[in-house]
Order: C-alpha cells, then sequence, then structure tokens
C-alpha cells in the first residue's frame, strides 16, 4: 500500500495529482478541501476497485487542520508516504492595498498551513523513514506583478521552507520538492480571469497560441512531475525547486523593449 494526502484535492493540480498517483499504483489517496461539493466529485471519480479515497472536509486557516489532516490519513491508511501541498491563496493584494488581514489570510494558507502540514507529517514519515513531500509553489516566487506582491512573499517563504525541510530530514529517508507553476489552467484560474479580470471565456486558448510550447499548462502538467518526484527514478534528489515553465527566467528571446 502507498498513500498520499493531498491538501486542495477538490479540483485543479491537487485533483489531477491524485489521478496520477492513483495510476501510478497509489491505494490509499486523502484529499483535503474546504469545498465540501466538490470533495465528493472528486471523491466519486476516482474511487475505483483498486484505489480508496478518502475526503478531508476542513479549512487551512484553521490553525488545528495540519494536525488533524495527519491524523486523519494516519487513521484511514495506518501510515503517509506521500504529502503535496496543491492548495493555495491568490487573493489579489501588493504593496499599496494589503491589509493586516488579507496578509495573515494568504499566508495562513499558503505559509503557515504547508509548514505545520510539513511537520506532521514528516514526524510519522521519520518513523518509517521514508517519505516524500512536494510543495506547489509559483513562478512568482522570483517577484510578480503589483497586485501579487503578498502572493510572490509567499511563495518565496515556501520555496525556503521547502529546502530548509530538505536539509532537516536528508539522513531520515524522506524528500523534500518545490514546484514552481508558471501560468496553469485549473478551475480556479479560470474563475479568477474570467471574474477579476473579465477575460474571455476562451482567454486560455487566446493566450495559449502565443506561448512558446504553443498552449498553457494544465494540471495535469505537474501532476506528471510530481509523479515523477515521487518515485524511485527521483531517489536522488532532494531539495530542488523545479521551474515548470516555457519562459525561462531572466532571459528574453530579444530586447523586452522590442518584444510583441
Amino acid at each position: 500500500m502507498k498513500t498520499a494526502l493531498i491538501t486542495g484535492g477538490a479540483q485543479g493540480v491537487g485533483a489531477a495529482a491524485a489521478k496520477r498517483l492513483i495510476a501510478d499504483g497509489f491505494t490509499g489517496i486523502v484529499l483535503l478541501d474546504r469545498n465540501a461539493q466538490g470533495l465528493a466529485r472528486t471523491q466519486n471519480t476516482l474511487q475505483s476497485a483498486t484505489a480508496r479515497v478518502e475526503i478531508c472536509h476542513a479549512d487551512l486557516r484553521d490553525e488545528a487542520t495540519p494536525k488533524y489532516a495527519v491524523e486523519r490519513t494516519i487513521s484511514a491508511f495506518g501510515r503517509i508516504d506521500v504529502l503535496v501541498n496543491a492548495a493555495g491563496s491568490t487573493e489579489r493584494c501588493g504593496m499599496t492595498d494589503t491589509t493586516t488581514q488579507s496578509f495573515a489570510r494568504v499566508f495562513d494558507v499558503n505559509v503557515r498551513a504547508p509548514f505545520f502540514l510539513m511537520q506532521a507529517a514528516g514526524t510519522e514519515m521519520n518513523k518509517a523513514r521514508a517519505g516524500v513531500i512536494v510543495n506547489i509553489s509559483s513562478m512568482l516566487a522570483y517577484g510578480g506583478p503589483p497586485n501579487l506582491t503578498t502572493y510572490s512573499a509567499s511563495k518565496a517563504a515556501l520555496n525556503t521552507i521547502t529546502r530548509s525541510a530538505a536539509n532537516t530530514w536528508k539522513r531520515d529517508g524522506i524528500r523534500v520538492f518545490g514546484i514552481n507553476l508558471g501560468w496553469t489552467v485549473t478551475e480556479g484560474e479560470h474563475e479568477t480571469q474570467t471574474g477579476f479580470h473579465k477575460l474571455p471565456q476562451s482567454w486560455a486558448q487566446d493566450i495559449g497560441t502565443r506561448m512558446p510550447f504553443g498552449r498553457l499548462a494544465t494540471a495535469g502538467d505537474p501532476a506528471g512531475v510530481i509523479s515523477f518526484l515521487v518515485s524511485s527514478d527521483a531517489a536522488m534528489m532532494t531539495g530542488a525547486i523545479i521551474d515548470l515553465e516555457q519562459m525561462p527566467v531572466g532571459v528574453f528571446d530579444e530586447h523586452p523593449a522590442l518584444a510583441p
């Protein structure tokens, strides 16, 4: 039996990761999300003869959730082999309009919750001297647009925690990774782009055709990277922060002033 606890499991990257891990042979999955209806739909979709999918309806802003989620996983399956921190807040707030409340909301979900989930999961993994943790971060950890300054800071913090955790557990059989997502099409991103930014329903296709690889990433792309990182093929890696991005950082096809 191989088991995984996945946050943000109701949809998007979390749900795609669960689907991929089940295809890879995982037999126990716990999906955590505050979206009860989405959790139920994803559970029904993924439940199969070879995999048991449990749901954990909880809010990551609640300080008790990380410990509860890991305990729920141990109670259901007796072990935790993989933790995927896929949940995240993309609340728009920058240098000029972030309040103490909005700052706390973003950091509670993007930093505090993953930290204490890692702590709780790592304690259990250490008993077995084995485990893999994958944190879903963002290319905006390098710096982002003005209305995502707080989000960018939270992802930079998550990447530092990721490397520090890998260093902490490097002799304990626990490997820790981060994935910096580039622009990725998910249900949540579609809602943000069409609702908050008022883009047309075809935004993903319109923008994707102008990208180097001819499309934007989908949730299946990070799910594939997660599949590799938790496998034995990545057994000699830890602490890596992988840029899942078709636009290399710090380089341009031409002078930015001349770019289309």
